[in-house]
């Protein structure tokens, strides 16, 4: 029914714009200087004040005007703008900020809310209708590309899957995401695997997730120490504020607003391999049975026995093999294969046809009103999405309740959401792994037709892949899946007390509670060791909870005309808990029903909890002279329950200041409008977390002699451990020409983190196998720039540019001594004088000048014995670019975006290749010489004291190679020889740059006009089109792979670059619309 009504509403809107009539109704929409709607901003005409309007939350206006008459647009902390009314009824109007004393109120840590000319640091403030209605209920991903010093990658293209979000890099061994604060209250935002990312591939989602877009009133990213300090511990990799809805009413006589959206949208793989047609199953020319298309040409004419030889020659033209070269399926469905031959051929679309057309919808109600002092909101909606692979998808229902009023000098409020998901997915990535078929589709030999036949035999056992190399896709789509529901309850209660004009005491308490429940299955005969065979069910239930209350007194008292001073001093008192179970069943005993009564052997996997407590006072002073000149000073202790006791109380400063030079030198407007430099610096401390710093015993559930017996740990702990520093230094300059025509933000910074905690390997000998201590340093310096340009404004045309640019490099400058190096999150690596996280592995050996040496006994390169960095996962740089057009009731908004460097482990172009499916190695039927010369067959010790292979030289001269090899040869050969460019080859060949240039996203909307609006009884209502991700170039990837370098394995934690296997990128065609009664 939601559907149907959805429809009906689109299609009244279509026809009846056909037949609208013009009117002296004048509507349009009124933005700032970046394309951002003005809430409220005011209408009047000129010669009647007393006719007038406001523009609603999307900044649309309606008012009856005469041709002539003068518009009056105004705003807080905006110019004044003027427009005569003629013979278009559509005006719209951007509004340039003022650079007064009413200047944009930004917020900032605690909530407070500060001018931002008094911000001595960076602070992106991010309009949440830019998320909203865009076909992306991720609103990470919504975020991609539009906000300077903020990277944000997805993780897989599955419903639900979680992305990553890093703010100006990674300062901590144990990841690097951004604390979230939803109104006041920390959000945790686990992304909780049961399944290894490198051999499982669950697509699983993070907390962030269960936040409704429709919900937010406003997004702040505080990105640098100086703006986060105040949040103490867990602030070192920056602050991401939201804050909901607050139920302010609207303008006029009507006290409530109702806001219906709805959305609905498709999704494709964004863009799938090309693959050749011409060769099948086998090796070296040879037909096989084989996971690969190295085997016979097809349309030869040839029939070929079980050993891949030609048995004699097919006078029809059509190639045939014995059908035992799939042995599983023709002994189990003899009659598909006539005569006991299997027909040899290509099956163009047999990827493609694995694959279906998913679907989005989204629907939201939202009403908000008040009278008076009294205001409330209330948001309900709901997310379904269906997903491009069999048996996936996501649904999501959030409700959230909210509201305030004021008494005499009390203001009081409270809010109430609610959030219920629901992930249905599989093992979809982790190409080498045997529980999931998805990881090696796209490497499945080009004649076999997965999709054509059946998966499972008359017994109900999986007829896999390759006879028993892994599980059919589609069958493990059905039979080998994860079921996660998320529960999530925020309630948080506010109020303020103003003593006087001066004195004022804000209290913010709430919880934030979590309970995940999840269901992994895996059914009898899939492939991956005995428990696989047998089938087996693991039940998981998380629950967090998080505790938050906040206490600040504020004091602002007037010293004279010139100075004004702002004190705050507060305390904070945070506590998390949680708890983890987990338990398996394995060897189901009735086929068909999972669950654990119904398996032979149950294992219990463990019960964990853990509580921890952060205490913590702060403190903040604020000085202003002549509102241009400002600084502030911030101080924090905090006491926390993970560290040992000596070190567990730690203090760190922060100040920074601001000065709007056009106004303390009063520089005459023209030129320049607007100038303003800032500089911060500030220190942020982080605990550790529960069992870093002390002695952990887990229960044995045996015992002894009816008692209960502990045992320590794996882990051991450093005495010394102390708290996590990070320092940062940030100089910056905002400024603003012609008028508001072009805006430029720049933005400089030097970020050192010191004491960082992670646990080194130890050997068995001690007793355990880790040791957390204060393991090194790591630095990030960077750049950040944004510049917006009204290269075109009339009052029915506007076109601005705005574009942002992101640079951040990171070096490891420090580990313990007696360390040279570790390994982090199973890929990645840590070393002094190296990038943060970067990828290690063997590579071809080569000479002095970077030619390769080759083995003149096979013609393939040797690898060199000693492993190296083969690559940097940091990007070089990233820049963003909208372009917003507007033109009468219409609205084009076009993001394009590039990342530049950034290199990516990936095993899914190292299988194409190596198993010979794509184009890119389609051209084999020659051998080749690989370029280089002949080496030593053994190595020798060179310049660094490590053995290396060395060039042979004859009368003192390299010589070039000559061997020749086959393509096969080339892509893939035996285990352990390395000597190829894909398969079995050196590390250093699934290594690739991660360069990629995108069309991220694309709106087209329709602001329907007043005389449609007036017939409908409605106050507002825009009609859209949006795509996302509909083309991507990745250059430096092998052409006809068409990889998106966006997708990674791990979107938390310390690994990044990795790639294992996953869902691929989606690309989405939506149409939304949006109404206001």
């Amino acid at each position: 029914m939601r559907k149907i009504l959805s429809s009906l509403v689109v299609a009244m809107l279509f026809f009846a714009i056909a037949g609208q009539s013009q009117d002296l109704t004048i509507s349009g929409k009124v933005t700032d200087d970046k394309g951002t709607p003005i809430p409220s901003a005011s209408v009047v005409i000129k010669s009647n004040k007393n006719r007038g309007a406001a523009a609603n939350e999307a900044g649309i206006y309606k008012i009856s005007a005469a041709k002539g008459n003068v518009l009056v647009f105004s705003s807080v902390g905006f110019g004044t703008r003027e427009i005569t009314v003629g013979a278009s009824n559509v005006i719209n109007v951007t509004l340039t900020s003022t650079g007064s004393d009413l200047s944009e109120v930004v917020v900032t840590a605690m909530g407070i809310r500060r001018s931002d000319k008094a911000l001595g640091y960076a602070v992106s403030k991010v309009d949440p209708t830019t998320v909203l209605q865009k076909s992306e209920p991720d609103i990470l991903k919504g975020l991609a590309g539009k906000v300077p010093g903020v990277d944000i990658r997805s993780g897989q293209g599955a419903p639900g899957a979680a992305s990553r979000i890093q703010i100006r890099g990674v300062s901590s061994f144990n990841g690097g995401e951004p604390l979230i604060v939803v109104d006041g209250i920390p959000y945790s935002n686990p992304v909780i695997n049961t399944s290894s990312p490198f051999s499982g591939g669950g697509a699983y989602g993070s907390g962030f997730g269960d936040i409704d877009p429709n919900d937010i009133e406003s997004i702040n990213i505080l990105k640098g120490a100086a703006a986060a300090s105040l949040y103490g511990s867990r602030a070192a990799n920056g602050v991401l504020l939201i804050t909901t809805k607050s139920g302010a009413p609207r303008k006029g006589k009507k006290s409530l607003n109702v806001t219906y959206r709805a959305g609905y949208s498709q999704e494709t793989i964004a863009a799938l391999p090309e693959f050749q047609n011409t060769y099948g199953a086998g090796a070296n020319f040879r037909v096989q049975g084989a996971n690969g298309s190295w085997g016979g040409k097809f349309g030869s004419g040839n029939i070929y026995d079980g050993s891949g030889n030609v048995l004699r020659r097919s006078l029809s033209g059509v190639d045939s093999i014995p059908a035992t070269t799939w042995a599983t399926m023709s002994s189990s469905y003899p009659e598909l294969f006539p005569n006991g031959m299997a027909a040899y051929k290509a099956y163009p679309n047999n990827v493609s046809d694995l694959f279906n057309t998913g679907n989005l919808f989204e629907n939201s109600v939202g009403l908000s009103g008040g009278e008076g002092n009294t205001l409330f909101n209330v948001t309900i909606s709901r997310v379904d999405q269906k997903g491009y692979i069999t048996n996936t998808s996501y649904k999501k229902n959030n409700i959230s309740v909210g509201g305030q009023t004021s008494i005499g000098k009390l203001t009081i409020g409270s809010s109430l959401s609610y959030a219920r998901a629901e992930q249905l997915g599989g093992f979809i990535g982790a190409a080498q792994s045997f529980i999931t078929g998805w990881g090696r589709t796209f490497t499945q030999a080009r004649n076999w037709d997965i999709a054509g036949f059946p998966t499972q035999n008359r017994a109900g056992a999986q007829i896999g892949f390759n006879d028993g190399q892994y599980t059919n896709p589609i069958w493990g789509a059905y039979n080998n899946t994860i079921t996660s529901i998320d529960d999530r309850l925020v309630a948080t209660l506010r109020a303020s007390y103003k003593f006087n004009s001066k004195f004022r005491i804000d209290y913010n308490a709430g919880v934030n509670s979590y309970a995940l429940y999840r269901d992994q299955i895996i059914n009898k005969s899939s492939y991956g060791g005995t428990d696989n065979l047998l089938g087996n069910i693991t039940e998981v239930v998380n629950r967090q909870q998080e505790l938050q209350s906040t206490l600040v007194a504020i004091y602002t008292p007037k010293i004279n005309d010139d100075w004004s001073l702002d004190m705050k001093l507060g305390n904070d008192i945070n506590q998390r808990m949680s708890r983890a179970q987990q338990v398996q069943g394995v060897n189901f005993v009735i086929p068909g029903l999972f669950n654990l009564t119904n398996t032979s052997t149950q294992r219990f996997s463990g019960d964990s909890r853990s509580k921890r407590r952060l205490v913590g006072f702060f403190g903040e002073a604020s000085l202003d002279y002549r509102r241009f000149a400002f600084i502030n000073f911030t101080g924090r202790t905090d006491l926390t329950s993970t560290l040992p006791y000596k070190n567990a109380q730690y203090f760190y400063p922060g100040v920074s200041t601001s000065l709007i030079w056009t106004d303390a030198f009063k520089v005459k407007k023209g030129i320049i409008d607007y100038g303003k430099l800032r500089a911060g610096f500030a220190r942020v401390g982080n605990d550790a977390a529960p069992g870093n710093g002390e002695a952990i015993f887990g229960l044995n559930s045996a015992g002894f002699q009816g008692q209960s017996l502990a045992s320590r740990g794996n882990s051991n702990y450093d005495p010394d451990l102390t708290p996590e520093f990070t320092q940062e230094l940030e100089l910056g300059s905002e400024m603003r020409f012609f008028g508001g025509r072009v805006m430029t933000e720049l933005t400089w910074y030097d970020k050192k983190s010191t004491n960082l905690i992670y646990a080194i390997g130890l050997p068995q000998t001690t007793g355990f196998s880790s040791f957390y201590t204060n393991l090194g340093e790591v630095r990030n310096t960077g750049w950040e720039a944004a510049v917006d340009l009204k290269i075109v404004d009339k009052t029915d045309f506007q076109w601005n540019v705005r574009g942002i640019l992101t640079k951040n490099k990171n070096t490891v400058e420090k580990l313990v001594p007696g360390l040279t190096r570790d390994i982090i999150g199973g890929y990645n690596w840590i070393e002094p004088g190296f990038p943060y996280g970067y990828l290690r592995g063997s590579r071809s050996a080569r000479t002095d000048d970077g030619r390769l040496i080759i083995n003149p006994s096979n013609g393939a390169p040797f690898v060199d014995p000693n492993p190296q960095m083969v690559g940097d996962p940091n990007a070089d740089y990233k820049i963003g670019i909208t372009n917003r057009f507007a033109y009468k009731a219409f609205e084009l908004s076009v993001l394009w975006d590039m990342t530049k460097g950034g290199d990516f482990y990936t095993e899914t172009i190292n299988s194409m290749l190596g198993r010979g499916v794509t184009k890119d190695n389609e051209d084999r039927e020659k051998n080749r010489v690989v370029e280089g010369v002949y080496g030593s067959a053994t190595p020798v010790p060179g310049k660094d004291g490590l053995n290396h292979y060395v060039p042979l030289l004859v009368n003192g001269q390299m010589v070039p190679n000559q061997t020749r090899l086959t393509t096969n040869d080339l892509y893939f050969s035996p285990a352990g020889t390395g000597a190829t460019f894909a398969t079995n080859g050196a590390f250093e060949y699934s290594v690739f740059d991660g360069t990629v240039y995108r069309l991220r996203e694309i709106v087209l909307a329709y602001n329907v006009s007043p005389s449609l609006i007036k017939k409908l009884k409605l106050s507002a209502a825009t009609l859209s089109f949006s795509g996302r991700n509909l083309w991507y170039l990745a250059p430096n990837v092998p052409k006809y792979t068409h990889f998106d370098p966006d997708i990674n394995s791990v979107v938390s934690g310390t690994a990044q670059g990795v790639e294992t296997g996953g869902a691929p990128s989606t690309k989405r065609f939506g149409l939304n619309l949006n109404i206001t009664f």
